[in-house]
């Protein structure tokens, strides 16, 4: 990390320590202030009894091969690179039974809403079919110049059966522990730290966004993201549009993915409090479309987080054209506690979503986790493998 990002991350965490003793800690204790809900509904509870019966229903030599120590290398062991590119640690759903896939599918939806269950089944399918249309690609008309070497390869580790689950810890016994489940376009971590629970960082990406052929024509895996920002935009004022833009060319991924996460940028765009209650209105549903994919407890407490830390000191910022929803286009929403990145290409997006103080639940952990490798980083060593084995 650079001395200006060592000094800008410094900075936030002096602002959410002011933050947090002025709302009374609450922005740091992610609770509610609601009457308390029955232990077996809340997503902690939940997801360990999930998790349980997904390793109780895997053989020994599977087990091995999906659980590891809950330590800080080993959770942010991710990207979203295709398989090809990262080995990911864990077990492949290819390699599950029918009955553990159950299981496993089981565990997803123990950790997320049913919106965000369906976003990342989505994810998962999509795989599929965008692995077939690229072999078809390659077998027509064979790679093209621009392509890495490793193409074909890559295109062949595209699908549904090449995502995988790993764990951290022993749930139950344990009580701290974590899962993620990853694979091209989707890095899902999930954190249990005693009776709370977290899902940041979250990944999500799609291609096609929107299926353009065939019986489901139309069908969009992650159908709101680009929605939401693009309906903020279009609210605001000329004069707060030119605030909320930045210099820059739309970039062909989020910038602060995986590899960033000490790395974020200090706030810049336009304030939230800058906004009418309209344009505040819609700034939260933006927020909301991603704080939701968890559960509503996990989700309920994220965006008290987020009040506490305040509604109107978030800010709103803007690469690209604003006039077609379907061109490349960029924005990013930052306060103390979110950070929401969306980049698109044409019918192709990536997102990510974090919580810039806790991250992997480190805050409750007492941690302070490093991710070391970039998705760039991912690539650059799968070909530099690639060439030694030529």
């Amino acid at each position: 990390m650079s001395v200006k990002h060592r000094c800008q991350s410094a900075l936030r965490i002096v602002a959410l320590v002011v933050a947090g003793t002025a709302a009374g800690g609450t922005s740091f204790a992610q609770t509610l202030d609601a009457t308390d809900i029955p232990t077996a509904a809340t997503s902690a509870q939940q997801m360990t009894e999930a998790a349980r019966a997904f390793v109780a229903s895997l053989r020994p030599a599977q087990r091995a091969a999906a659980v590891y120590a809950f330590t800080g290398a080993n959770r942010t062991n991710w990207s979203n690179t295709p398989v090809y590119v990262h080995p990911r640690p864990g077990l492949r759903i290819r390699e599950l039974t029918l009955a553990q896939r159950q299981a496993a599918h089981a565990l997803l939806r123990a950790s997320l809403s049913s919106q965000g269950y369906q976003k990342i089944a989505g994810v998962i399918r999509l795989d599929s079919i965008h692995g077939e249309r690229e072999l078809a690609a390659l077998d027509q008309h064979g790679p093209a110049e621009s392509d890495r070497p490793f193409v074909l390869q890559e295109a062949e580790s595209f699908g549904s059966g090449s995502y995988g689950i790993a764990i951290f810890g022993n749930p139950g016994s344990d009580p701290n522990w974590g899962w993620i489940i990853q694979g091209h376009h989707l890095g899902a971590s999930f954190t249990v730290a005693g009776d709370r629970a977290t899902f940041t960082p979250l990944f999500l990406g799609a291609t096609p966004l929107v299926l353009e052929d065939g019986i489901h024509a139309g069908w969009s895996a992650l159908s709101h993201e680009l929605t939401r920002g693009f309906e903020l935009m279009a609210a605001l004022t000329p004069a707060q549009r030119a605030q909320a833009r930045e210099a820059g060319e739309v970039p062909g991924d989020v910038i602060y993915g995986v590899g960033h996460k000490n790395n974020l940028p200090m706030h810049s765009g336009l304030r939230s409090a800058d906004m009418t209650a309209a344009q505040r209105r819609l700034l939260r549903a933006l927020v909301e479309e991603y704080v939701r994919n968890a559960d509503f407890d996990v989700a309920d407490a994220q965006l008290q987080a987020i009040g506490s830390a305040g509604w109107d000191q978030l800010w709103f910022t803007w690469r690209g054209q604003a006039d077609d929803p379907t061109a490349p286009l960029y924005y990013r929403v930052h306060g103390a506690r979110i950070f929401i990145e969306l980049s698109q290409r044409p019918n192709h997006i990536h997102t990510v979503v974090r919580d810039p103080y806790n991250d992997y639940g480190e805050y409750w952990l007492d941690q302070r986790l490093t991710e070391e490798h970039t998705a760039n980083d991912r690539f650059d060593a799968a070909v530099r493998a690639y060439q030694d084995q030529r």
